[in-house]
């Protein structure tokens, strides 16, 4: 069967602890039972070890209107821009070939002018940029004052300011000088530390999350750039981070390590050996003792959405892979991805050999579809080259403008527990094979790109501050092992309410989803409202499921229903990009 249109049809059977369990060889129980006419099935509750569960965020991208301000230097959220003065018609990318090895414009043609936008320091105050090269590096835009120029520094003010309502600044010059162009720019705070990379007020912001997903501050993994070499990587120091490869991963271990974080890393599909291996040793040498690191292979590979899809249903094609389901018609994204992922874990295994206490290899696939995972982990035998299988729990993914504001508010809880459902089938897989269970992603899913006020009320809503406190207890209390959210930050707009706040350390009280964890991870003790101290999370109750007789999985308050279809589930969008061919990828990963 064809993968993708398999995902929309199969049936979402039972992957209950009733279904099968890791036995001390690691042996799989293909013929475990699936309970069926409305038998019942009670899952296991508590997490399995006292120190097992941990609270991690994906960190959106560094671009400044996500809001967060990672880093010191103020230029490092976006990229270069240019602009032809003698017929203006808004600001493009400065081609990679007109800058040079470290990311700095070296050549401009005469009539244009380059632009550079900031982040936000939240707090204002004096800023001081400092280059090297010939020429003037000017201020513009915004609330900049006092601007004063000069060789090799310039300076301007800002005041404080919400962040969400930046009207942004910009450095910008013209007329380089090929032979000694402007590079080095560094722009912040002039009181601020000259040595330190990583901002005091992200780390702030930050702190008590245990894991630190990176995926969107690495741009060629869902833009599936075509070829990822070590030679041609991002490194600290350099102009720019939003291409490429992005962060470097000096700078992401660094941040791990400041947070005393755990740091999950997405390696991009289209890198070669030598750049996954040097990569892997690198976090192995540099990450703080104590902590581990999650590796996994791109990122959503099952999401039609990203191209990287098309990349791995185009290579098991070409490869003639035989499906997971029947073993006789073609493959497609999802066993190309089970055969990836054992291709890169041999190298992470190798790098890690005598310390895999240190690593977790991670096999991630769609929620709501723990068939799948169980056949993909299967294939090929993929759950041998790897420790944990990830899904993301999204909740309100289904929700409309036409239903209204009270009827979605009031499913919350509903569709909450509708994700802790699915959660415990996917545990069973992954104990099915002797694996952990993680997220990769989870938090709400609601999109109403026509309604933003309807979208902002319910994201600032009390009961999604209970929403969210009853994904925590709940998940706690039934899963037990690592729940990585999605986002750290980000605005409201057409394209969804990602981020937990809007922007960092945005007052509690107007953030109800970040409220609710930051009072869960014990880093705030009182509540927005009332000043009081709140207790500890009281575990939700353990649920009972019934198995329907078309295999539909349902709480036991619930009714079977007449027929079951399965929903598919909105996506916060993929990114660019032009997906690499079979040739592209390193010898070893072929």
């Amino acid at each position: 069967m064809n993968f993708a249109r398999s995902l929309s049809a199969a049936p979402l059977l039972c992957f209950l602890a009733a279904c099968g369990s890791a036995n001390a060889s690691n042996e799989t129980n293909e013929s475990a039972p699936v309970s069926a006419n409305a038998a019942a099935i009670t899952t296991s509750a508590g997490p399995s070890s006292p120190t097992a569960f941990k609270i991690g965020t994906n960190l959106n991208s560094i671009q400044i209107w996500d809001n967060t301000r990672p880093f010191m230097n103020l230029i490092m959220g976006s990229s270069w821009q240019m602009l032809n003065t003698a017929a203006p018609s808004g600001t493009v990318d400065v081609p990679q070939d007109w800058l040079d090895a470290n990311g700095w414009v070296k050549n401009l043609p005469a009539g244009y002018r380059v632009y550079r936008g900031m982040s936000v320091p939240a707090a204002g105050g004096n800023i001081v940029c400092k280059f090297q090269g010939s020429g003037t590096l000017n201020v513009t835009g915004g609330p900049a004052t006092n601007v004063s120029t000069g060789p090799g520094v310039t300076s301007f003010t800002v005041p404080a300011t919400n962040p969400k309502d930046w009207a942004g600044v910009t450095v910008m010059y013209e007329n380089i000088d090929p032979a000694n162009y402007i590079r080095n720019i560094d722009c912040r705070e002039s009181s601020a530390s000259t040595t330190e990379t990583i901002a005091p007020e992200f780390l702030t912001a930050a702190q008590g999350f245990k894991v630190l997903r990176f995926v969107k501050w690495t741009p060629d993994v869902e833009a599936n750039a075509a070829s990822i070499t070590w030679a041609k990587r991002n490194k600290p120091g350099d102009g720019e981070w939003t291409r490429n490869d992005g962060v470097p991963v000096e700078v992401m271990v660094e941040t791990a390590n400041k947070l005393g974080a755990d740091p999950w890393f997405t390696l991009p599909w289209n890198a070669d050996a030598d750049y996954i291996t040097r990569f892997a040793t690198y976090v192995r040498d540099n990450l703080a003792s104590g902590h581990q690191a999650y590796f996994e292979v791109s990122n959503e590979v099952w999401n039609g959405g990203y191209q990287v899809f098309n990349q791995a249903r185009s290579e098991a094609q070409q490869e003639g892979l035989k499906s997971a389901e029947d073993g006789i018609s073609p493959g497609g994204p999802g066993e190309r991805y089970s055969e990836k992922t054992n291709q890169v874990m041999s190298i992470i295994t190798t790098v890690y050999t005598g310390q895999m206490d240190r690593v977790v290899r991670v096999f991630a696939f769609q929620h709501v579809q723990p068939i799948w995972s169980d056949l993909l982990l299967k294939y090929q035998d993929a759950y041998k080259s790897v420790d944990a299988l990830a899904t993301a729990p999204y909740f309100g993914y289904e929700f409309t403008a036409d239903m209204g504001f009270d009827q979605m508010i009031g499913l919350l809880p509903q569709r909450v527990d509708d994700a802790l459902m699915f959660a415990n089938q996917q545990k069973a897989v992954a104990t099915k094979y002797g694996l952990r269970y993680v997220t990769y992603e989870a938090g709400q899913h609601i999109i109403l790109p026509n309604n933003l006020p309807l979208l902002t009320q319910i994201q600032k809503d009390s009961r999604m501050y209970d929403a969210y406190k009853r994904f925590l207890t709940g998940w706690q209390a039934q899963i037990g092992d690592t729940l990585t959210l999605f986002a750290f930050t980000g605005p409201i707009s057409q394209f969804g309410a990602w981020g937990m706040s809007e922007y960092a350390n945005q007052p509690l009280a107007e953030t109800p989803k970040m409220r609710a964890v930051k009072e869960f991870l014990g880093t705030s003790t009182t509540t927005a409202d009332s000043g009081t101290t709140t207790p500890a999370p009281t575990p939700s109750p353990t649920p009972v499921y019934y198995t329907c007789p078309d295999g539909t999985v349902i709480l036991a308050t619930s009714t079977c229903p007449a027929t079951t279809t399965v929903k598919k589930r909105g996506r916060k969008g993929g990114g660019g990009g032009t997906g690499g061919s079979r040739a592209e990828v390193g010898t070893a990963l072929a």
